[in-house]
């Protein structure tokens, strides 16, 4: 099934954008420090912040791999929609659903239901491969589960400002655009003059 006649492929990939998953990370950590849970900020940032890093790491490494092995084509670049998608929706929406801990098969659908759809609209687009969104996903997915299973429950006290944080940062950067990979690899081309 292809959304793309409607546009609905390039609206549902939107969602996943820098653009707007890095407000709700850095506005999230700040709403749990300022409703006082301390221990949730550090913990769901230190994960999420992680996620981000071994995302950002790992096309760094797909750029010099396809400089060092002179490939032919476009490096290999893990989608970071998928993997950082996953991670912070799908983390976030587990802490607002789940009020007691459960397992960790009771926490998968959320975060595998927003890799699926990242999955789909990346692949819609030809913006990655299957190995790229497969890896986000697995990245993603993987940091949803932890935060999930360490964090649940959020405080009741911040539901109801967690989701309007989510729901304003999508209703104000959705449809922005954070032109990191073009960022990478501009940089990267200038680190290394012959690619």
């Amino acid at each position: 099934m292809n959304f793309n006649y409607l546009g609905m492929d390039r609206f549902a990939t939107d969602f996943g954008d820098g653009a707007v998953l890095l407000p709700i990370f850095g506005l999230s950590i700040i709403l749990f420090a300022v409703f006082g849970w301390v221990r949730g900020a550090i913990v769901w940032g230190g994960l999420a912040g992680t996620a981000l890093a071994l995302l950002m790491t790992v096309k760094f490494i797909g750029l010099e791999w396809a400089y060092l092995s002179d490939a032919p084509g476009r490096a290999f670049s893990i989608s970071g929609h998928v993997a950082a998608g996953s991670a912070i929706y799908g983390s976030l929406l587990n802490l607002l659903i789940f009020r007691k801990r459960k397992s960790l098969l009771a926490c998968l659908p959320v975060p595998v239901f927003v890799a699926s759809l990242f999955s789909y609209t990346r692949l819609a687009l030809h913006s990655h491969t299957p190995a790229e969104v497969a890896l986000g996903a697995i990245l993603g997915v993987s940091v949803a589960l932890i935060s999930s299973r360490v964090l649940v429950p959020l405080p009741s006290r911040l539901i109801i400002p967690t989701f309007a944080i989510m729901l304003i940062t999508i209703m104000f950067f959705h449809g922005d655009h954070s032109h990191t990979e073009t960022l990478l690899q501009t940089q990267f081309s200038a680190w290394t003059p012959d690619l």
